[in-house]
């Protein structure tokens, strides 16, 4: 079976996301990983070999990861507020890449991104995980197929308990500049990007609100957002996230999308996804006995970057420019909440 060899960039949370997922993949391996601190190297050591698995070299320099004729193509798990000039390395090195999202904490750094991998002729794909993820696979496939008619109405929801951010990023990370969104962008793009590609349509405007609460005992910030987005088919699609909820609040998200027909299609949980009809007490149940690293797609989305990028040479199903919109929506939330007016993407 031919491999591909994969050098990590960075050896943070989401490293360890994608190294869960890529140890299931038998086309994958861990050959290389990167990190300018070599204390990262250590911690990082520790957990592969629990994992079962060794990485062959470590780096503090990322153009001698590059240089590795092992590595074959890079996950890039970078915080996107300094992800681009690592990207632009990978870049010139040739090699494809899955840049974990938001690629780059601007519209205009994605694009500079991309016009750079057009010139070198290097496949990059975003990590949009949610498109993968067999709970709203399922919900695609019977909106596709017309169970609820045109669809009219979406709430989604999903919170996180306050110690599992706190766990992900230590106080006084990059993450907790409230001025600079805090965590927002960053867990909120995943559904935005789901939604477009669930509806198959574009959004028109939004509104939202958000509330932060100081976490003194855990050093971080909480927040809540509620958001509505108006979509080009009509569809209505409402949002709460939360970072700010106790650990026995579950599950951590939900959605339910209303058709026209009266049916609706609910998620109750990654595990679960029901079809209600209009005929009294009749529903259709699909479970997914689902490992860690597939709950939220990471797993098939690291499939389809290795089989299909990497090894098959084709374009990534999800490209840049999904993720470019799907950052203009997050931060379309942040200014809103501003300037408690309605966005309007044509102007925004």
């Amino acid at each position: 079976m031919v491999k591909a060899g994969i050098g990590l960039a960075g050896l943070g949370f989401m490293a360890r996301v994608h190294s869960r997922a890529l140890n299931g993949i038998p086309e994958a391996k861990i050959v290389a990983a990167w990190s300018k601190f070599p204390e990262e190297h250590v911690k990082f050591d520790e957990f592969s070999k629990k994992l079962g698995f060794e990485i062959g070299t470590y780096y503090t320099n990322i153009e001698k990861m590059l240089e590795d004729p092992g590595v074959d193509a890079v996950i890039c798990a970078i915080p996107s507020r300094f992800a681009e000039p690592i990207a632009n390395e990978i870049i010139r090195a040739g090699k494809p890449a899955l840049i974990e999202c938001p690629p780059s904490d601007t519209p205009e750094g994605i694009d500079r991104m991309e016009k750079f991998a057009k010139e070198r002729g290097v496949k990059l794909m975003p990590g949009h995980c949610y498109r993968f993820a067999p709970c709203f696979k399922k919900s695609k496939e019977l909106v596709d197929k017309d169970e609820i008619g045109a669809p009219l109405f979406v709430h989604f929801r999903e919170f996180v308990p306050a110690e599992s951010l706190a766990r992900q990023w230590a106080p006084g990370s990059w993450i907790w500049d409230k001025d600079k969104g805090g965590p927002i962008p960053t867990m909120t793009v995943f559904c935005m990007d789901m939604a477009r590609w669930l509806l198959n349509s574009e959004p028109v405007s939004l509104y939202a609100t958000v509330k932060w609460q100081e976490l003194p005992q855990l050093g971080t910030l909480g927040y809540t957002v509620s958001n509505v987005i108006k979509f080009e088919n009509d569809v209505t699609w409402v949002n709460e996230f939360s970072g700010n909820v106790a650990p026995s609040v579950g599950p951590s998200m939900k959605m339910e999308i209303f058709g026209e027909n009266g049916n609706a299609v609910m998620v109750d949980g990654p595990e679960r996804v029901i079809l209600h009809t209009e005929k009294k007490g009749v529903k259709r149940e699909w479970s997914f006995d689902i490992t860690r690293p597939e709950r939220w797609g990471h797993k098939p989305q690291d499939e389809h970057f290795i089989r299909s990028v990497v090894l098959g040479h084709e374009e990534p199903i999800v490209r840049l420019q999904d993720a470019k919109k799907a950052l203009k929506m997050s931060l379309a939330i942040l200014e809103s909440s501003k300037t408690n007016r309605v966005i309007q993407f044509d102007q925004f």
